[in-house]
């Protein structure tokens, strides 16, 4: 399948147990997390559950890319542009780092909250399911 980045949510909700979670993080063959999504999880759990972590997405095959100056340029592009030019709601600074990181790479983001990288709307997000509260609907099928 093709080429993924995992958001923060789907990663946390992994470490919970969420089994939908685990599915996707081990459904594709090219996913990849960024810096962000890394630290956002880690700074959640003890060392012992980093440890745990980090295994899992070894065994996942899930890589973990840095951020790079092109990847600064394109979140600040994400972050400034239309938004300013229109008025609105820029995404938040991590979600711009990571939605420049899939950008450049072509990947899809996997998350549950589109609206941090550009909505529903958004041909490059996949919303695999809901969690509400623990309780987990709309549960869609991995891409073949």
């Amino acid at each position: 399948m093709g080429l993924v980045l995992f958001d923060t949510n789907i990663l946390i909700d992994h470490t919970a147990g969420i089994i939908e979670a685990t599915r996707e993080l081990s459904g594709y063959d090219d996913a990849a997390i960024s810096a962000i999504n890394w630290m956002e999880v880690a700074c959640a759990l003890t060392s012992a559950q980093i440890d745990q972590f980090e295994q899992d997405l070894m065994d996942a095959g899930v890589a973990i890319v840095q951020t790079s100056v092109g990847i600064m340029r394109r979140a600040a592009e994400i972050r400034g542009g239309k938004y300013q030019r229109q008025g609105t709601k820029a995404p938040k600074l991590p979600d711009c780092i990571i939605w420049a990181t899939a950008d450049l790479a072509g990947r899809l983001i996997i998350t549950r909250d589109p609206d941090g990288f550009g909505g529903r709307q958004n041909p490059h997000v996949r919303v695999p399911y809901k969690n509400t509260h623990g309780v987990i609907t709309d549960v869609l099928p991995l891409p073949e």
